[in-house]
């Protein structure tokens, strides 16, 4: 689906797609501009504006993303260490599977981990809330299976608990934009923080 923006400047209409309109957010903000008058400059000119919020909301404002590097950090190590055990989780999981099929499904999670890993050294605002998200989808089966199995299980399922809780907390700091996955609304109008 190829979506466009109109912008009119003295008789002229320059038609963007996606990839101009979040060129032209990340370029304007590099200015200095305020997301709040980004916004309001592209707004309205034949995009979504939803999807124009998203953009401006999810551009990571340098100083922010210093200020947080030492948080982002700590969350790399802790993606790193999840990557490890799920790798030996998965290998003595599947040892029943043979040797070759053990290791093709331990080697299956660190893929998804280093995803999450670059995401967040990267500052992709899509790699907090796609965390988010999968650890609010995994919560009720996690939950479930608890019922009837030993206290490391628990314990484990506190730390994905609050390792979610410290991931909204990095994105809260470095994108306080966003209220869950979408950028916040307040009376019906987007509410962007510089």
């Amino acid at each position: 689906m190829h979506q466009t923006v109109r912008l009119c400047s003295i008789g002229k209409t320059i038609v963007m797609n996606k990839k101009e309109i979040k060129a032209k957010v990340g370029e304007l903000l590099s200015l200095g501009t305020p997301k709040a008058k980004v916004f309001a400059q592209l707004s309205g000119q034949g995009g979504r504006d939803s999807q124009l919020a998203y953009f401006v909301a999810a551009h990571p404002n340098p100083i922010r993303c210093e200020k947080h590097s030492g948080k982002v950090n700590v969350l790399i190590v802790i993606m790193l260490i999840q990557a490890v055990m799920a790798f030996f989780v998965g290998y003595f999981a599947s040892a029943k599977m043979g040797s070759s099929a053990q290791l093709m499904i331990a080697l299956s999670a660190i893929p998804i981990a280093l995803l999450f890993v670059w995401g967040f050294y990267t500052n992709r605002v899509g790699a907090y809330n796609a965390y988010i998200v999968l650890s609010i989808v995994q919560a009720p089966q996690t939950l479930t299976s608890l019922t009837t199995t030993s206290l490391a299980s628990w314990i484990g399922f506190a730390v994905s608990i609050g390792v979610m809780f410290y991931v909204i907390y990095v994105r809260e700091n470095i994108f306080p934009g966003f209220l869950m996955t979408t950028p916040k609304k307040i009376k019906g109008e987007y509410v962007f923080v510089d």
